[in-house]
């Protein structure tokens, strides 16, 4: 099986479209994110979607950045870097509601993969979300802080980010990370809820959604804004 084919989207009779990643811990390198945005093409192809999930399988998430493959590919490096940022921008600013429904661990890049949906639900019996990089002496670069910042408050990132706790779905909640938990069997059902819950019965446009969370969550790095690339 293709990395693509591991990477599928299901769209539902409600109108909700459900990106699963089934390419075990889905660590993210050039294949798996273009295989993402590939997905994210046929949703945004498909008029009648109005939500957006995406969630995992197993005991993963996403388990973050696959570094082996980034150490056995470093004429690749650059290629990554810029096409994780703009997929983690083209998340933030997607023209539908998105809710990440984080069915296992979620770490590093996994985090920010999760925290990039407008919302998220984890399970209440296992899983944690955390920011593992200053336990492995790596620094969270510019673009990404400015995600970091933009998304969860100076408490959140003093636990999951700086001392690099593992939050549980519980802690989460408590520190804002996540909007809610529920148990394995109702974690698609609960993101329903929450992506549909956003739209109420409004007719919100597409464009005119994806403008004001570009106007709300300006993509910055290193300070400066970035006109949206994708």
């Amino acid at each position: 099986m293709s990395v693509e084919e591991k990477y599928t989207v299901e769209f539902t009779e409600d109108g909700c479209a459900i990106l699963r990643m089934k390419n075990g811990q889905n660590r993210l390198n050039v294949m798996t994110l273009m295989a993402i945005n590939k997905a994210l093409d046929k949703v945004e192809q498909n008029s009648s979607c109005r939500v957006l999930i995406t969630t995992g399988e197993g005991k993963f998430y996403s388990n973050g950045l696959d570094l082996d493959w980034l150490k056995a590919n470093p004429e690749r490096v650059p290629e990554f870097n810029v096409l994780l940022i703009d997929s983690m921008w083209r998340l933030m600013h997607f023209p539908l509601p998105t809710v990440a429904a984080i069915n296992g661990h979620s770490f590093a890049g996994g985090g920010f993969l999760a925290i990039c949906h407008d919302y998220r639900v984890m399970r209440s019996d296992r899983g944690w979300i955390s920011w593992n990089e200053t336990l492995i002496n790596l620094r969270i670069r510019g673009p990404m802080q400015e995600i970091l910042h933009l998304k969860l408050d100076s408490r959140a990132i003093r636990e999951s980010v700086v001392y690099a706790k593992r939050i549980t779905g519980p802690e989460a909640v408590s520190l804002g990370i996540v909007d809610s938990v529920t148990s394995a069997d109702r974690l698609i059902s609960e993101a329903k809820s929450l992506g549909f819950g956003a739209l109420g019965k409004n007719n919100i446009d597409r464009d005119m959604l994806k403008t004001m969370k570009q106007d709300t969550f300006p993509r910055k790095e290193f300070g400066v804004e970035i006109p949206s690339k994708m």
